[in-house]
């Protein structure tokens, strides 16, 4: 804007004619620049900082780098991509590199994920992160870390003493700009702290909370088969013959809490001339990527895929001999449960808040688990989780990275513990979907309200494993069996799966084109009943129903019947299912129903076509859809907004939370995207595939990356790689070209 503004004031004095005008428009025009300056000298201030910070942090090819306890040079090409392509004498070395090249690219990113697990953001944050450090501080990450490195296996210390030894390499040679910004260095990177972050993706995966209490408040106020009906799973799917006498007369517009975005994924796999597997992995968006693409190779191996920034294990990818994929197992690993007052234990923690004094905080636990500030009910709860347990972040998943076949792999799995994912694996022979993790072991049958008892062994998991028909596919749905062991908790409707099952079952031959084509499908056949149900209700010749009966089932951009669509569904189920959950507000204040399966008891009490079932008042069942109808045309009934306009996705930086002004530069701004979260190409407002990955045993085919590898703006790989994730295109070839090559060497006095 000061530039702006002085070129407009030079460029007027210029023009004008008339000396004495010239020199009055420059002096006032001065005047006002001046004012402006002493008025936000501050802000001023801050901008030029962040410029100095971005200009003194400029990436360029690092040449010749020492990296302690290297045992050898280390060969390290970054990409046309920005991919640096490792080549290292052994497995240590080449984590060693990778450590470097991830603290290079990403090194606040690491250290803004251990902050935060650790409840210290605050520290160079100030106190805008302060109700961040206070959940995590309860939640009690930073011991629960601790503990579990004191008890790491040696093959998982080791990777991680490497990887530490990397990342304090690269803080050594640079400072990220971000530090240099808010004007710390990070402190060297520990073991400790990759557990950290592990256990950081663990609780955003399997942290389900508000999905337990709001069904133990459910249960509580409603009879059972009513609270059976509406909960995950229907029960016996039948309405019950009830049911009109348990509807209240109103509800709350927020009794229901549609369309959370909960981390999931699609993973499939299908045989072609070769195997073949597809994975995106669905997370939150933000700038830089949440993944970061890895390419190691040592004798005998060659590992690429994708990381998450932090821990130095492929979750997804290939090493040459088996190619693995994973998605979330969306588990059953949380209880809440009654903190009696004889079991509380109270400390006082302080978090140090920049620039202010520190603020006292109470934690207060039942051994491990953190008591919640809020009752249940009238009454104190823990929540009793997976995390705490030292066995959940073992990190023996990266055993898959030497794994030979589908049998070592599966013994890899059997034997781990760690975040719970479904983990779908090929050679070039056999198949299998397992789950794994610290699963906790609950009978088939029994209350989810009912706390586990222990946890299942490695073998106890469900697996399938070389399918008759080829085909694997997981997409956060019941895929696994449950004849057992009850393992999932309010899984995904299964919407996506569907569409990927049916798409490949009539497939005449699978290719990696046709992978990519499916991970960019944007069938949404969810939104077909009510588009029926719609047409059915509209007057003949009525532009909103001609416009619904020409809908071509898809999310796509262009369509405008698809936004009314998903406005239609929110209305109905906001209208329709709040009066049944209003009583669950007598019993707890602050009750939400949470849970993803609403179209299923939804659409039953629609189809019983009984005005009984609906809101009170109601008279005409047509009526009562038609007005609901009208109520999601918000844009007006003549020409309703493309899905496009509606469903814009931009990416920000941390940085722009305290800066927004920045968010220009460190931003990307909001475009246009096709899908949902119910399609298979999955892409809202703040989550989507955060990565989209084909690959061969033996090949990495694509991988697709909102913004880029570098997290640093001047790099022309902050966001090289985001118009292909952005765009719906046919699959291209990976041409990778050569970029800056250097070496990575052991001290010079060893």
């Amino acid at each position: 804007m000061g530039a702006a503004g002085s070129a407009t004031v030079l460029l007027a004095a210029a023009l004008l004619a008339w000396p004495w005008v010239s020199a009055a428009v420059l002096a006032t025009g001065a005047a006002g620049i001046a004012g402006y300056l002493r008025r936000n000298c501050g802000r001023v201030a801050v901008e030029r900082r962040l410029l100095r910070a971005l200009k003194d942090s400029a990436p360029r090819c690092p040449g010749d780098i020492e990296v302690p306890t290297l045992t050898a040079p280390v060969q390290a090409e970054c990409g046309s991509d920005g991919v640096t392509r490792i080549t290292a004498r052994n497995y240590h070395d080449a984590v060693r590199a990778l450590g470097y090249t991830m603290g290079r690219d990403r090194g606040f990113q690491l250290d803004l994920v251990r902050r935060t697990g650790g409840g210290r953001l605050s520290e160079v944050w100030g106190r805008t992160a302060l109700p961040v450090d206070t959940v995590y501080r309860g939640l009690g990450l930073a011991t629960a870390a601790r503990t579990a490195t004191e008890r790491l296996a040696e093959p998982e210390r080791e990777l991680l003493t490497a990887f530490a030894d990397g990342v304090n390499a690269a803080y050594a040679h640079q400072t990220p700009f971000e530090c240099r910004f808010l004007a710390y260095r990070p402190q060297p990177w520990r073991v400790e702290d990759s557990v950290l972050t592990s256990l950081v993706l663990s609780h955003s995966l399997s942290w389900n909370e508000d999905a337990k209490r709001a069904e133990a408040v459910m249960r509580r106020a409603l009879p059972e088969s009513v609270a059976e009906f509406f909960l995950p799973g229907g029960g016996s799917g039948h309405r019950p013959p009830d049911l009109a006498r348990h509807r209240g007369e109103t509800g709350a517009d927020d009794l229901i809490a549609l369309d959370q975005a909960i981390p999931g994924s699609n993973c499939w796999i299908a045989h072609g001339d070769w195997p073949l597997l597809a994975n995106d992995l669905h997370l939150a968006f933000g700038v830089p990527n949440v993944l970061y693409e890895v390419d190691l190779a040592w004798p005998g191996t060659r590992l690429r895929g994708l990381a998450s920034p932090g821990l130095p294990v492929v979750l997804s990818g290939t090493n040459g001999r088996i190619a693995w994929g994973v998605t979330n197992l969306t588990a059953d690993v949380l209880d809440v449960v009654p903190a009696a007052e004889e079991d509380l234990l109270t400390r006082t923690e302080e978090i140090r808040v920049r620039g202010r004094v520190p603020v006292p905080l109470e934690v207060t636990t039942v051994g491990t688990a953190p008591v919640s500030h809020a009752e249940l009910c009238g009454e104190k709860v823990a929540t009793r989780w997976t995390g705490h347990d030292p066995r959940a972040a073992d990190l023996r998943f990266q055993r898959l990275a030497h794994a030979g076949d589908v049998d070592e792999a599966i013994a890899v799995l059997d034997h781990a513990h760690g975040v719970a994912l479904n983990v779908l694996v090929m050679d070039r022979d056999r198949t299998a979907h397992l789950a794994t993790g610290l699963l906790p072991r609950r009978p088939a049958g029994t209350p989810r309200t009912q706390p586990a008892d222990g946890h299942l062994t490695g073998p106890e998991r469900p697996r399938i494993i070389d399918p008759a028909d080829g085909i694997l596919v997981s997409a956060n749905d019941g895929a696994l069996p449950e004849n057992e062991f009850r393992i999932g908790l309010d899984l995904d409707p299964g919407h996506r799966a569907r569409r990927i099952r049916d798409v490949l079952g009539t497939a005449e031959r699978h290719d990696a084109g046709g992978m990519h084509a499916l991970q960019h499908d944007v069938a949404a056949d969810l939104y077909l009943p009510y588009r029926d149900l719609a047409v059915s209700v509209l007057e003949p010749g009525d532009p909103v129903r001609s416009l619904l009966e020409e809908w071509d089932g898809t999310a796509a951009t262009g369509s405008r019947a698809f936004g009314v669509l998903v406005r239609l569904r929110d209305v109905l189920a906001r209208r329709v299912l709040a009066p049944y959950v209003a009583v669950c507000r007598e019993h707890e204040p602050s009750f939400r129903f949470p849970f993803r399966d609403y179209d299923r008891p939804l659409l039953a009490i629609l189809g019983a076509r009984d005005r009984a079932l609906l809101p009170a008042g109601t008279t005409d069942v047509d009526g009562f859809v038609a007005d609901c109808v009208r109520a999601a045309l918000s844009d007006g009934p003549k020409k309703p907004r493309k899905w496009g306009r509606l469903n814009r996705v931009g990416f920000r930086h941390p940085l722009t939370s305290l800066a927004p002004w920045a968010d220009a530069v460190l931003g990307i701004r909001p475009r246009a995207q096709a899908g949902t979260l119910h399609t298979v190409r999955t892409a809202v407002p703040g989550f989507g595939a955060a990565g989209r990955i084909v690959v061969t045993v033996d090949d990495l085919v694509t991988a697709e990356l909102p913004a880029g590898q570098s997290g640093h703006p001047l790099s022309r790989h902050y966001a090289d790689r985001h118009a292909r994730w952005a765009s719906t295109g046919p699959l291209r070839s990976r041409v990778r070209g050569v970029g800056c090559g250097h070496v990575l060497r052991p001290p010079a006095d060893r």
